[in-house]
């Protein structure tokens, strides 16, 4: 008999449910929670999960919210359950973004210092990694990915800004991520991308997906903002590569 597909399940009120697949944050955890939020969706389109409205993955979790009038939360579970166990070896392969970093941030020198290394090799290890997104958010568009090498892991900011610059490339912890807009936030600074992560006129209007990966790759000043034109514009978008191939050079 086949274990459960998760480890732990959480009631959150009366109208959702928190998965838990495992309490570690590594990129397999979060590839369960991304084949576990596929598997829903997929029965959501079949009309097989009357009742529930919405999925919401994360690192390591996923919540279902659901109407109680209409459903309980065993019944979700178990068509998830079983779902899971008829095809839960389906592998999800995401799509890669190379991203163009102007690496001038506020507080690349500062991250520099407290890792013991130049400005050059903190921009070229940052650039060399494929950076997983694991969820999007907490503002519309804005990837959490990881993991960071531990030669860049620093603590997040003891004071937080209370408007990061838009489109800012920063670290904290074993995190990387993009700020699409103005912002309070308390990571380090490394950088700006000319890639606008989200918009409402675009279709779909966030660029990225959970699974998905970014890596990126340093630009000058004069690139940045010639970029930074094109996109504002929408003349010229970022598109992803084929899965298991990544753009923008």
């Amino acid at each position: 008999m086949r274990s459960l597909p998760w480890s732990n399940t959480l009631p959150v009120g009366d109208a959702a449910v928190l998965i838990e697949f495992g309490q570690v944050l590594d990129v397999a955890a979060n590839a369960r929670v991304l084949l576990a939020t596929r598997m829903a969706q997929r029965l959501l389109a079949d009309g097989a999960l009357p009742g529930v409205w919405g999925t919401i993955p994360s690192y390591n979790t996923l919540l279902i919210e659901f109407d109680p009038l209409a459903t309980t939360r065993d019944a979700v579970l178990a068509a998830l359950r079983s779902a899971l166990m008829q095809g839960g070896d389906e592998t999800i392969a995401g799509r890669r973004f190379r991203v163009p970093v102007w690496y001038a941030g506020e507080d690349l020198p500062e991250v520099a210092a407290r890792t013991g290394l130049t400005v050059d090799e903190v921009i070229t290890l940052h650039a060399a990694v494929d950076f997983r997104i694991f969820t999007v958010g907490f503002a519309p568009g804005q990837p959490i990915c990881g993991m960071l090498p531990d030669a860049l892991r620093l603590p997040r900011r003891g004071s937080p800004r209370v408007a990061v610059p838009p489109r800012s490339v920063a670290l904290g912890g074993h995190q990387v991520t993009i700020y699409p807009t103005a912002s309070p936030g308390g990571f380090h600074l490394l950088g700006r991308t000319p890639v606008v992560p989200f918009n409402l006129e675009r279709i779909p209007p966030v660029l990225w997906a959970p699974g998905d990966v970014l890596r990126f790759y340093p630009i000058g000043r004069e690139q940045y903002e010639h970029l930074a034109a094109a996109f504002a514009t929408g003349e010229e978008m970022l598109a992803p590569e084929p899965p298991g191939s990544a753009l923008l050079a």
